[in-house]
């Protein structure tokens, strides 16, 4: 055991010191000269159809006229899964809250794909229902179940749903 730590003690400090040496080597690296521009046109056009997908849920963060603290600006995230494990990714909207206020349409989103490139908001059947000040999410199968579990970060409490594979979470 005292030859496993003593591997390890020394294993550590080998990496360290290569991390710390990288980052006064890369210190004096120029900066290289920007590219030219290729000349070709970019005639992208973006059209906002959320309501037409059925993305039709306000992301609630901080007041409409103001904010106070750092945490009303710091909301949102968004993750695409597949939760119902039909082939088809589905959105999940991490919303924040109001100071002043908790308004009802102030919780998370779990948005079922249709398939015909619209979406059905399926919080409530989910079990995903939850106000706070929400800030970020990750996907992960953290039982080993096959399913799309969600961890979802808040000020406070954070949140580990698991999926139960029949549509909900826990």
């Amino acid at each position: 055991m005292k030859r496993f730590l003593a591997g390890a003690a020394l294993a550590s400090a080998l990496a360290a010191a290569a991390l710390f040496a990288q980052g006064i080597a890369s210190r004096n690296v120029k900066p290289q000269p920007r590219g030219k521009p290729s000349g070709r046109p970019f005639p992208a056009k973006f059209t906002d159809v959320a309501r037409e997908a059925g993305l039709t849920q306000p992301v609630i963060f901080g007041t409409d006229t103001h904010v106070r603290y750092i945490f009303e600006t710091s909301q949102g995230g968004v993750a695409w899964l597949d939760y119902d494990k039909d082939g088809w990714i589905d959105a999940f909207l991490v919303s924040g809250t109001r100071l002043n206020e908790d308004p009802p349409e102030a919780t998370n989103r779990l948005y079922r794909n249709n398939r015909d490139g619209t979406f059905t908001d399926v919080t409530e059947k989910a079990g995903l229902r939850r106000g706070g000040w929400g800030s970020g999410v990750t996907v992960g199968d953290y039982d080993g179940d096959g399913d799309d579990d969600l961890f979802v970060t808040y000020f406070g409490d954070n949140a580990l749903y698991r999926n139960n594979g029949d549509g909900t979470f826990t």
